[in-house]
């Protein structure tokens, strides 16, 4: 008797909460419901802008050459505003040399692009201080960056409108990248 006294008290209590848990989550339930009819607490909705969007990540494979896009938005001058796009080299264990053909759309912004090592915090305003890059680059026009590594790694490239064109503009850009002999 004294044995069974332990578990059948055990197993109640167990029971009682597994019960008060879900009564619990019903009245949780009902409270929302009546805040919404009331005119409470507004619903929050979370849509995609609240959720921090993936890496845009280019696996790099020897032999091939790999292409990308993007839209770029004038940040305003001093400032920056990066759309960033990662270049996984890590393929290319004795190094080599990325390089990264532009060409820039014919919107009303003209476009910058910066290189960056993998894991560094990027500037949100002043010079940037960029492994390579490119910048103030005409609407229409196109550019290229060279840039020689010595063991494989992630890079990311940095891209956004540029400090000539106003705040807010916008313009397009393609991009093709391939990796040769260090």
């Amino acid at each position: 008797m004294h044995r069974v006294v332990p578990i059948v008290l055990g197993t109640m209590l167990l029971m009682a909460s597994v019960c008060y848990g879900q009564s619990l989550a019903d009245a949780a339930r009902e409270n929302r419901k009546q805040k919404g009819n009331d005119g409470g607490t507004p619903t929050k909705v979370i849509t995609s802008d609240d959720l921090t969007a993936p890496p845009n990540v280019i696996h790099l494979v020897p032999g091939t050459t790999s292409t990308g896009e993007g839209t770029v938005v004038a940040p305003g001058r001093g400032k920056h505003g990066y759309l960033i796009t990662n270049l996984d080299a890590t393929r290319f264990t004795n190094g080599g040399v990325l390089h990264i053909t532009i060409t820039v759309g014919e919107g009303a912004s003209e476009a910058s692009f910066d290189l960056y090592p993998q894991g560094v915090r990027l500037p949100s305003e002043g010079f940037p201080n960029s492994l390579a890059g490119a910048h103030n680059v005409r609407s229409g026009a196109g550019t290229k960056i060279d840039y020689r590594f010595d063991h494989g790694s992630v890079l990311q490239l940095a891209t956004e409108g540029s400090w000539n064109s106003k705040a807010g503009d916008k313009n397009t850009y393609t991009f093709a990248v391939d990796v040769g002999n260090p």
